[in-house]
């Protein structure tokens, strides 16, 4: 029976990262977009201030960072781990479909919020939409992206059960002839 200790810590490892990712995404979303975009243009000003020592990005870029390290780790020993192929790659189509193709999209209409005194109240509602609209695919992307990881993690696990109950039954079979 072949190890797969190194490839349920790598691949569980990135499924557990990718979960975190997805969790803090949905956090962010609860706690801070309400407050973020009731009242634009006022509560982006005020958004603004509460985010002087901390922001989203200096919480989400690391972790994509360590997500898409993972990520790669992950499809290399998902070489070996034949039955895990298929899972990892679909998990990192939507990390990057989702996660970095959403941020293209929403960087713009991020950046109409910096200039907020240069737009119209119009254009800075319609600019919220816009971005609320791709941080809904980002969500679903993120939360594809880690059902999938974990669904990697069980076919790994799933493979390493069905081995050793082979060996047991072919160790039994040795016993008894």
């Amino acid at each position: 029976m072949r190890s797969t200790t190194i490839q349920l810590a790598t691949v569980g490892a990135y499924a557990t990262v990718a979960s975190l990712v997805f969790a803090i995404t949905v956090a962010e979303t609860i706690f801070l977009y309400p407050n973020m975009f009731r009242g634009v243009p006022e509560s982006l000003a005020l958004s603004d201030e509460f985010m002087t020592v901390v922001d989203i990005g200096a919480v989400m870029r690391p972790m994509g960072m360590v997500m898409t390290l993972c990520a790669v780790i992950a499809i290399v020993v998902a070489l070996w781990a034949r039955q895990a192929r298929g899972w990892i790659a679909a998990s990192l189509i939507f990390l990057i479909g989702g996660q970095f193709l959403s941020v293209l999209y929403q960087w713009p209409r991020a950046s109409i919020f910096g200039e907020r005194d240069q737009h119209t109240v119009e254009e800075l509602e319609r600019a919220v939409t816009e971005f609320l609209v791709g941080h809904g695919f980002r969500i679903a992307a993120s939360l594809a992206a880690a059902v999938l990881a974990i669904a990697a993690v069980f076919s790994i696990y799933r493979a390493r059960v069905l081995a050793g109950a082979r060996a047991n039954s072919a160790a039994e079979h040795a016993l008894v002839c």
